[in-house]
């Protein structure tokens, strides 16, 4: 009787608990310098803006430490910087924490699995980032750098912590490094990278919830390539090659940009210019954003042996979508447009298919999108 009433007691508070879970997204506009925070109801996808901050101009890349405590956000303006915000565990209120300098301008950010290294892609420098967190989730001074190729876009540990990789645009190249955990040095495995096919654009990247494959995505091509991820050595092999883009679509190959001719100004041709790439929490579906079509393109998922089936592209409201983000359940998908005024939440179903169910205000320009679990009141 006394362990029924145990597990009883233990499944009210599991319930409990859930019952008072909050969904919190937090997404960043460079154009007003402002990070909004959003209320998710995992119920039906509604979606509610909470409150704004003035994090500062233009405030882009941000991540969430693992223990869910602070987030940081990159500042794309010299002083290059990076500003650390508290998260309250049941509001999901931000209070400013920190602050510390970037190497460079930084596209990406991202730290490892364990909290204790931010690490940052700057695509103008070519350039990684590694400093240091330390308890007090103080980003450090000291910071590693590391040359690329031309347009680095990307870097993310995998799951196991061990390894680096990174997404370098303008050499059609996948980075790879092994990680120090005591230092954050970065060692180059093998040659240091492995080739995409010419003119793919690598971009953003997705790991399986298992760590035995690694997706990346072809700014210019629309593709997504899959990689098998040596468990040993970090190694990776390319093991397939979906393409993203109907023919539907009418877009031609996409093209390098940067500084000098982001919106390919002179040239009217709808070119692809894919841009985000995320993975359900199940591991079954990957998304991928499309900006010149305004779309969201989905991919299946074979579990056993990483491979990718395309599925079918799907419009969304927001114009120009850069990045997107699953709900921590994988029911609801959240959509930015950098020329919207409006957040979109979709359902998301088995198939990839996607309906728009609720909308919020955004802020000038939205671009990255966190999204946090926490325990509300």
């Amino acid at each position: 009787m006394k362990q029924t009433s145990l597990i009883a007691a233990a499944l009210t508070l599991g319930l409990g608990i859930n019952a008072h879970a909050a969904t919190f997204a937090y997404i960043s506009s460079p154009g007003d310098g402002l990070i909004s925070q959003y209320r998710l109801d995992q119920n039906n996808g509604a979606l509610d803006l909470v409150e704004q901050y003035n994090a500062g101009d233009q405030v882009n890349p941000m991540a969430i430490t693992p223990d869910g405590k602070v987030l940081f956000a990159a500042l794309r303006v010299k002083p290059f910087q990076v500003q650390g915000f508290s998260i309250d565990p049941k509001s999901g209120h931000l209070t400013p924490l920190s602050k510390a300098p970037l190497a460079e301008s930084m596209a990406y950010l991202s730290t490892d699995r364990e909290g204790r290294y931010l690490l940052g892609a700057s695509y103008g420098a070519d350039t990684l980032s590694v400093q240091a967190i330390d308890s007090a989730h103080q980003p450090s001074s000291e910071i590693l750098t590391y040359k690329t190729g031309l347009h680095a876009h990307s870097v993310r540990t995998d799951p196991s912590n061990r390894f680096v990789y990174a997404g370098n645009l303008g050499t059609d190249k996948v980075l790879q490094y092994r990680l120090d955990h005591k230092t954050g040095a970065l060692t180059p495995i093998g040659s240091g990278f492995v080739k995409v096919t010419e003119n793919t654009g690598p971009r953003h990247l997705a790991f399986s919830p298992d760590g035995k494959y690694l997706y990346v995505v072809g700014e210019m091509s629309g593709t997504v390539t899959a990689f098998s991820i040596n468990d040993s050595t970090g190694a990776l092999t390319e093991i397939g090659v979906a393409n993203g883009i109907p023919e539907r679509l009418k877009l031609a190959h996409g093209e390098v940009r940067d500084a000098r001719n982001n919106d390919l100004k002179d040239d009217p041709t709808p070119r692809i210019w894919a841009a985000d790439l995320r993975i359900s929490p199940n591991g079954k579906l990957l998304l991928m954003s499309e900006r010149t079509s305004s779309s969201v393109s989905a991919f299946a998922v074979d579990l056993s042996t990483g491979e990718l089936k395309f599925l079918d592209n799907y419009p969304v409201q927001e114009q120009q979508p850069r990045n997107i983000a699953f709900s921590p359940d994988g029911q609801w998908l959240l959509v930015t447009g950098e020329k919207s005024d409006k957040v979109g939440t979709y359902a998301v179903s088995d198939d990839g298919a996607l309906k728009r169910v609720g909308e919020a205000a955004s802020g000038k320009g939205a671009l990255w999108i966190e999204v946090l679990q926490t325990s509300a009141n």
